[in-house]
């Protein structure tokens, strides 16, 4: 690690930044290149390039290279194989995200706790926010996560910047499957406030669930969407087959 930071990580923070500078259709260097570039070993770039192309930010062509993807010009949110949260992904496609916190605290949720695979009594961080892309509205979000194992989020000022980069970054741990439920909610007289709509307006709502690399869950939230960006882009990748 560096400061704290796995190594495939800062490889791939900083080949993210490379890639957008790139034109689209443009060849990234080759792994071996990649080696020598940031002194790592092979196992680190591929894991850092494996990342991107879950991302949807480039894409390996067998016996030609790996390639940078056309950017999508659509504002929508979209949901692949790779778990880089909101933020990161709307960061990437070159918008301008600011994030407004409504709140960062402690609670007790017991329903919540079960969903984090808690006693009904654990003490719960709740960060609530609203997400803005190019001055926009786009997002309402509540996450928790098990205050035991994470108590820097507390202190830590999410008004700019990733919460799952955070955790990967702080805590080294890898973020490896998210199960997302969408559905339709009725909202409230709070959040209809912030969507301007009325009380009682069905919106968009994802249930994300986040589990490490050992199965554990690490966060569960609750995002609605206002009307006018109420569209989800799901990619789904074939997995090779081992036989």
């Amino acid at each position: 690690m560096v400061d704290g930071i796995p190594k495939y990580v800062s490889v791939r923070n900083h080949l993210r930044g490379s890639i957008k500078r790139m034109k689209d259709g443009a060849q990234l260097p080759t792994e071996s290149e990649l080696c020598v570039r940031y002194k790592v070993s092979r196992i680190t770039v591929r894991h850092a390039i494996e990342d991107l192309i879950r991302e949807g930010l480039i894409v390996r062509s067998q016996g030609k290279g790996t390639f940078k993807l056309k950017s999508p010009a659509s504002s929508r949110e979209v949901i692949n194989g790779r778990i880089r949260g909101f933020w990161r992904q709307q960061h990437d496609l070159g918008r301008t995200v600011k994030t407004r916190v409504l709140g960062n605290r402690i609670v007790k949720k017991a329903d919540i706790a079960s969903k984090l695979g808690l006693e009904a009594e654990a003490d719960l961080i709740e960060l609530e926010r609203l997400r803005y892309v190019n001055g926009n509205l786009q997002q309402y979000v509540c996450t928790y996560l098990p205050d035991a194992q994470f108590p820097e989020i507390l202190e830590h000022d999410f008004s700019d910047g990733s919460l799952y980069d955070f955790i990967e970054g702080r805590y080294d741990v890898r973020l490896a499957r998210n199960e997302v439920v969408v559905r339709i909610e009725n909202v409230d007289s709070r959040i209809a406030g912030y969507f301007h709509v009325d009380k009682g307006r069905p919106v968009l709502a994802m249930d994300s669930t986040v589990f490490d690399g050992f199965g554990s869950v690490v966060a569960f939230g609750v995002a609605l969407q206002p009307p006018a960006y109420s569209e989800i882009e799901f990619v789904i990748n074939s997995v090779p087959d081992s036989r």
